[in-house]
């Protein structure tokens, strides 16, 4: 069994996924989301520079971590909760349809 880093801190959670930490999954309890990280010696190295601020990042490499980790969080919105039946509405080109 694989040990798992739990975070619910979102821009930490962006710096993970950025500098190649597998998210291995994601949930949503009580209003917050949380994600699931490998945990190994990689992961703790990655947490204590983000941390300390001792490591530098690509800005278009973070940018898409924060973009993917934002699709995360609000992926919940367009979900029942009750049922994993997503609720998008379906969108029209041009006039509207009745």
């Amino acid at each position: 069994m694989q040990n798992i880093q739990e975070t619910r801190d979102f821009y930490l959670a962006a710096y993970l996924l950025a500098v190649g930490i597998k998210l291995e999954s994601h949930n949503k309890i009580n209003g917050s989301t949380i994600f699931n990280f490998t945990d190994g010696d990689h992961t703790q190295e990655a947490i204590k520079a983000y941390y300390s601020m001792s490591d530098t990042i690509m800005p278009i490499i973070y940018g898409n971590a924060i973009k993917a980790i934002k699709t995360i969080v609000h992926s919940y919105d367009k979900t029942n909760s009750r049922s994993g039946e997503n609720n998008y509405v379906k969108q029209y080109k041009g006039s509207a349809r009745v």
